[in-house]
Parts: C-alpha cells; sequence; structure tokens
C-alpha cells in the first residue's frame, strides 16, 4: 500500500523541480527591471541635479542670497597653493590643471597648452565640460555669466583680475577664439547646449588689474 505522506512530499518534489528555473527566471527578470529602471533614472536626472541645487541656494522664491566665493587675497601668505580660477558670481574656485592632451578636461579646468599664460599677456585661454557622466564638470553654470561679472585667476601666486567682456556662442570649428591676441586677457570656453557638442559658449574677459 502507498503511503500517501510519502507521495505528496514525491508530488511536491516533482512540482518545485519543473516550477523553480521559472521562479528563478521571474526573479532574475526582476532584477533585471529593477536595474533598468535605477539606471534609466540616474541617466535622466543627473544632469539635472546641479541645476537644482544652482536654483535652490540662489533663486528659490524664499532664497535672497548671491551666488559667491571669497575673493582670492593678493598676498602670497594667503594664495591658494595652485594656480586657480575663481568665479565669484558662480561661486566658483577650481585648481587649473596643466596638461598636453585633451584628458586633462576629465580633472576640471584645462589651460590650453598652445594658449599664453596670464604672466606672459596675450590670450590665456581655459576649456572644461559642462556636463559629462564621468569626470569633472566645472563650467555647467557658464552661461549665467553676464558682462562685467568679475573673474579671477591665481598664477604663479600673483591675482589676475578679469572683467567680463564678451559673451558669445560659436561653432566648434571657430579656432579664432584660441588666437593669439595683443592686448592681456582670458578667454574661457565650454560646450552648448548642456547635452551637445553642437557649439562653443565662449566668455572672453579683459584684463583689469595684476596684484
Amino acid at each position: 500500500m502507498v503511503n500517501p505522506y510519502r507521495q505528496a512530499v514525491l508530488w511536491h518534489t516533482i512540482v518545485m523541480a519543473l516550477i523553480a528555473p521559472a521562479l528563478t527566471l521571474r526573479r532574475f527578470n526582476n532584477f533585471l527591471t529593477v536595474m533598468v529602471v535605477v539606471i534609466g533614472a540616474y541617466i535622466m536626472l543627473t544632469p539635472f541635479l546641479p541645476a537644482i541645487q544652482w536654483w535652490s541656494k540662489y533663486e528659490a522664491p524664499i532664497v535672497s542670497s548671491k551666488p559667491t566665493v571669497p575673493t582670492p587675497k593678493a598676498t602670497s601668505q594667503e594664495a591658494p597653493q595652485n594656480n586657480s580660477l575663481f568665479i565669484p558670481a558662480l561661486a566658483m574656485q577650481e585648481a587649473v590643471h596643466e596638461g598636453a592632451s585633451i584628458y586633462t578636461l576629465r580633472y576640471g579646468v584645462w589651460h590650453l597648452p598652445q594658449s599664453s599664460t596670464p604672466d606672459k599677456g596675450g590670450n590665456t585661454v581655459l576649456a572644461g565640460h559642462r556636463f559629462t557622466y564621468s569626470g569633472a564638470a566645472v563650467f555647467y553654470n557658464l552661461d549665467k555669466l553676464s558682462l562685467g561679472n568679475d573673474i579671477y585667476m591665481y598664477w604663479n601666486h600673483l591675482r589676475y583680475h578679469y572683467q567680463v567682456s564678451a559673451v558669445r556662442v560659436v561653432a566648434p570649428t571657430e579656432i579664432s577664439v584660441e588666437a593669439p591676441t595683443a592686448q592681456p586677457m582670458l578667454t574661457i570656453y565650454t560646450c552648448t547646449p548642456l547635452w551637445s557638442t553642437k557649439q562653443r559658449l565662449v566668455i572672453q574677459a579683459k584684463l583689469m588689474e595684476v596684484l
């Protein structure tokens, strides 16, 4: 006589053996679905985070403060250790990186090696990413600069004070923005629109004083 309990256990074992792969596959599919949603949300939301942070700090109706960073001092004792870029209107303070390759952009503000330097006069050219999923997107808010805004560069322990004299959007082929100039000036550019390399946003500033 067949033991009913053993028979039930046998059928349960058989059924589980048949449906276990389906359950495992379902769990795996659910896991993949969750991962796709998380990755998609990251890709879609990350570009907006700096804009949201800027709005909440400086443009929200309940906020009255303006973006700023302390103006760099002109004394060597209080000077930044590295060559640096200060833009008070953007609450921005970044090191300026030297490098022969465009891959230097991954570290932040890049001084184009073929351009001049503040101590030599002429056209000092800086570039940086507007947005990137990897590396430093230092010029995300560069479009918020306007004529007359102050820009400071600390170079070899001297402070160079510039004032924005032109804001332009040009094609990537417009390499004249990197050309040498007779007068000392600073040129900063980045990609625009935000998620595109279609054009270049160019900020040009004239030298006001050296301390």
